[in-house]
């Protein structure tokens, strides 16, 4: 490779070349070509010890207490004495 391959070497990696340049263009073409065109397979490697990769694993949620949709009067009544008044702002 010569002294001119070196620099245009240089100027890639570095990317220093202005926007608006016919070069700056190919480089981002490289890019966005790399992103939308890359196998997803590329991207999603197995760990050693890990079974291949067949979709997301259903796992069942941890169950739940059912919601309470409504109070009794007297848990309505108990509930309001627990609550404490807002405190007051002087200016």
């Amino acid at each position: 490779m010569g002294t001119k391959g070196l620099i245009a070497l240089k100027n890639v990696l570095l990317w220093s070349y202005e926007r608006g340049t016919w070069q700056y263009d190919v480089l981002c073409l490289l890019i966005l070509a790399f992103i939308f065109l890359t196998p997803s397979s590329w991207f999603n490697r197995p760990s050693a010890g890990s079974p291949p990769h067949r979709g997301m694993e259903q796992r069942e949620a941890p169950s739940r207490p059912p919601l309470r949709t409504s109070l009794s009067t007297s848990e309505r009544k108990s509930e309001r004495a627990h609550i404490s008044p807002a405190p007051a702002i002087d200016k």
